[in-house]
């Protein structure tokens, strides 16, 4: 589901469980949670940013493995009790699994249910503890001091583990990080071994190594000159323009199809990480933010960072190619300079 209002999300139920793994303690709740105004915007606000997010991986589960999905499936979501019971049993399989490592990070985790067009989901958000300080008051001795205490994280923050499944088609979307485990394995647990699902790169991941495999390219073949290697930029902003998305396989084509040897680096760079054939798009103006400047260093280092629309245009900067190597680049029109 693709740039959803945040009114658009209705809270129907949710619950909390503790899973306080770092002194294993695991609290599962057998009472769903009063939610009013302020707890339901409150969690509405949490669900849209990952919903919303580039950040946040497509995953697909495994049937004939997963329990999680066996678990959702015969889940009754309108009955309150078949909520609960399936919520307790997620809450304690993923305990078992954050003590089998000394870096997860202990948690709430608040399960909720919620409806976006006519489709219910249900958001299992891994709100870890942020560690602060709250001032003590002492009657008896009448003095104050100021205590540590660990919170759940506020309305501004970022939660960075979340899973929100769709519970008609059962899609998965899910931010996650990689923790060790005590075996030594540095794994995405969330998706490895919680949800046991096949997760997708995130699209700005995506797209850092589409720009990224673009620019090591052009790189290699600095007898291309300066304004060619920049076109290639400038064509890959256009392509995004005209069809917003991202078709790996068309731009590899477009870029880079009249030059063989490119055309193969390009493949079996894009080929390492399953691309070839993704097609994909991003939420955040933000995330593609890079293909608006280009970003040049000289081998003294210094650096001239050139909005797009002022390389386009030419009007502003020339780039002359020097017969014998090298280049020049010129700007020109400046009234005003300031330094930063």
């Amino acid at each position: 589901m693709e740039h959803i209002q945040k009114d658009d999300i209705i809270i129907r139920k949710g619950i909390l469980h503790i899973l306080d793994s770092h002194t294993g303690y695991l609290g599962l709740s057998s009472q769903l949670l009063e939610m009013g105004p302020d707890l339901m915007e409150f969690v509405r606000g949490h669900i849209f940013k990952i919903m919303e997010s580039d950040d946040a991986k497509r995953c697909q589960f495994n049937g004939s493995v997963s329990p999680v999905l066996s678990l959702l499936e015969s889940m009754e979501e309108s009955d309150d009790e078949s909520f609960i019971e399936a919520t307790r049993v997620l809450g304690e399989n993923l305990f078992d699994i954050m003590c089998d490592s000394v870096t997860i990070p202990a948690a709430d985790l608040l399960c909720v249910t919620f409806q976006v067009q006519s489709v219910i989901h249900i958001a299992l958000l891994k709100m870890n503890y942020k560690v602060t300080y709250v001032h003590r008051e002492e009657e008896d001795a009448e003095a104050n001091d100021i205590v540590k205490q660990r919170v759940m994280p506020t309305n501004s923050a970022k939660l960075t583990e979340a899973v929100i499944i769709d519970l008609t088609e059962y899609k998965v979307r899910l931010v996650e990080k990689k923790y060790e485990m005590l075996n030594g394995d540095k794994i995405n647990y969330l998706s490895e071994r919680f949800l046991q699902c096949y997760a997708d790169l995130a699209p700005k991941k995506k797209f850092q190594i589409l720009n990224k495999v673009i620019n090591d390219i052009n790189n290699h073949y600095p007898e291309d000159g300066i304004a060619k290697r920049l076109d290639m930029k400038s064509r890959l902003r256009e392509e995004f323009t005209e069809n917003q998305a991202f078709k790996v396989n068309e731009i590899g084509d477009k870029l880079f199809g009249n030059h063989q040897g490119k055309k193969q680096e390009f493949d079996e760079k894009i080929e390492r990480y399953d691309m070839q054939y993704d097609t994909f798009t991003v939420a955040k103006e933000n995330t593609v933010k890079k293909l608006e400047y280009q970003m040049l260093e000289t081998d003294t280092g210094i650096e001239i960072k050139i909005p797009m629309e002022e390389y386009n245009t030419k009007d502003n900067v020339e780039i002359i190619e020097e017969p014998g190597g090298g280049s020049t680049i010129i700007i020109k029109n400046i009234e005003n300079v300031k330094i930063k």
